[in-house]
């Protein structure tokens, strides 16, 4: 007979307990041992499995996957207490001969004092478990074996979590199998803004609202990188002006480090207040051993936050920056923090003509499938000559030299750039002329001075941008230059270092200049 149940908790308030024999399957179909019937439930949810003398749930690959006290769950160890949402149902797992083992939100209190340490193992201590000719006992071999198990179990069971907190809480409920007279736990990880070990996961057996830390222990774990253990403290006169001990009545304590490439990133601590030596220097051991395969998952989690971190930000500047300047931005050598500052540079908007009329005459979705198939090509020209691509204004796109890394041939690069945009979009229209589609012109305007350039917005989205007169001359460049045209500003014309055909064209009147703006037509590149 089972020593387990689940108990159900339906709307209403009303319970029903379903008892589990090795294995109980839980979905939304008939012929489940638990059958919900609820639409947010997969007609094959989950799995609650004995193996040895634990429980384990696993998730079937559900729709809207399981929870487990809160957090989102594929496996995990099951305790006293533990309550699984599927869908929109709630289930309490139940083993009434063993002690609730929950996770708290525990006050943990670090007290100043000074505590002798009984015994002190080296973290890479191996040495613990008899080969097997030495074993003397069946009883002894099956104590080991199950302590081996349990500590294999976990690596396999979190080598796939990626959220730390549930990863931590994983490691305390593992520990707490492996030692059983284990009252208390407690994982501190170094803080990396004061370096300070900071609580981030707490388990009590009985639900303490306070944990009791002797500094001197975390100190020594710290500076030694040794695994540590006290032997009946309640009762060693040495730990007589040891408050933090003698208060609580802990009588056994371990704390061992979570090492990572050689540095202490964290403490796993665990105490027993009911039993005198509690625990073993075998027991030490093992949980060393736990613990190194908790450095290494914290760890993985870590790298894995960071490779994601850097892939939205790659995927963010990949919008708007070369591949080249993509990559720079990754190494830390270009600055794209959230503030302005005045440079040169060089802006070039680039505008279909008639989009309106085009786009009334073929619909929506030809459209779409004009703009996507124009753009790709230009803004590929726009990062060949090393430009940003600001942003898409409707059919217009606006790009950027000069920033934000400048060079002395800044200008050359952008009307060498538009030249080819003019030319591959001759090549664009034979294609769509060819296939009954009606052509594209664009017309063009560059322009060159001082801008305030810097990455701007909110903190929800960012935009690299240059804002300023020179960004507004260049609109209106643009506005002028006619179908398969390009309009450059003089002050663009006199930073070029290379020949170019020009057409000069009278001064102009445009919006927000008091003047006319002398200016050019550019026909091609000289020499």
């Amino acid at each position: 007979m089972s020593d387990a149940r689940l108990l159900l908790l339906l709307p209403g308030g009303d319970r029903r307990e379903v008892a589990l024999g090795n294995r109980a399957t839980i979905g939304r179909q008939p012929g489940n041992t638990v059958v919900l019937v609820d639409r947010e439930v997969s007609k094959d949810h989950a799995l609650v499995e004995r193996v040895g003398t634990d429980w384990f749930f696993r998730d079937l690959g559900s729709s809207n996957g399981s929870f487990v006290n809160g957090r989102r769950t594929s496996t995990c160890l099951l305790s006293h207490g533990d309550e699984l949402l599927l869908g929109a149902s709630t289930l309490r797992f139940e083993r009434p001969e063993t002690a609730p083992v929950r996770t708290i939100s525990a006050r943990v209190n670090v007290t100043s004092s000074e505590t002798s340490i009984l015994k002190a193992l080296p973290s890479d201590d191996a040495a613990g478990f008899l080969p097997e000719g030495q074993i003397a006992s069946d009883e002894l071999l099956r104590h080991d074996y199950e302590k081996l198990r349990i500590a294999m179990e976990l690596g396999r069971r979190i080598v796939l979590e990626q959220d730390e907190g549930a990863l931590l809480d994983q490691i305390l409920a593992f520990a707490f199998d492996v030692l059983p007279v284990a009252d208390n736990g407690v994982i501190l990880l170094v803080d990396a803004d004061n370096g300070q070990l900071a609580p981030k996961a707490v388990r009590s057996r009985e639900g303490s609202d306070q944990v009791v830390l002797s500094d001197s222990i975390l100190r020594r774990v710290r500076e030694s990188r040794d695994s540590v253990l006290t032997l009946d403290a309640g009762i060693d006169s040495r730990f007589a002006t040891s408050a933090s001990i003698v208060v609580q009545g802990i009588r056994s304590a371990m704390a061992v480090p979570l090492l990572v490439r050689d540095e202490v990133k964290g403490v796993l601590f665990l105490d027993s207040r009911k039993t005198a030596a509690a625990f073993s220097e075998k027991d030490l051991q093992l949980l060393n051993g736990v613990a190194a395969q908790a450095s290494l998952a914290l760890e993985r989690t870590a790298l894995s936050r960071q490779i994601a971190k850097e892939a939205e930000a790659r995927a963010h500047l990949s919008r708007f920056l070369s591949p080249a300047l993509v990559e720079q931005a990754r190494l830390g050598k270009l600055d794209l923090q959230k503030r302005g500052t005045l440079t040169l540079v060089t802006v070039m908007f680039a505008d279909i003509r008639g989009f309106t009329q085009i786009s009334e005459g073929v619909g929506p979705e030809e459209t779409v499938r004009m703009l996507n198939e124009y753009f790709e090509r230009m803004v590929d020209i726009v990062f060949r000559h090393g430009g940003v691509l600001d942003k898409f204004i409707g059919d217009a796109l606006m790009a950027l030299w000069g920033a934000p890394v400048g060079g002395p041939d800044d200008v050359d690069r952008a009307l060498s750039c538009a030249l080819e945009m003019q030319e591959q979009l001759a090549l664009l229209n034979e294609t769509r002329i060819a296939e009954g589609r009606g052509p594209i012109h664009c017309g063009i305007g560059v322009n060159a001075g001082q801008a305030v350039v810097g990455t701007m917005g909110s903190s929800k989205r960012l935009e690299f941008t240059a804002i300023g007169d020179p960004v507004n001359l260049a609109s209106r460049l643009c506005g002028l230059a006619g179908p398969g045209e390009i309009m450059v500003s003089q002050e663009a014309m006199a930073l070029t270092t290379m020949p170019f055909l020009t057409e000069a064209r009278p001064p102009t009147q445009v919006k927000g200049k008091s003047q006319p703006v002398p200016l050019v037509k550019l026909l091609g590149a000289g020499g």
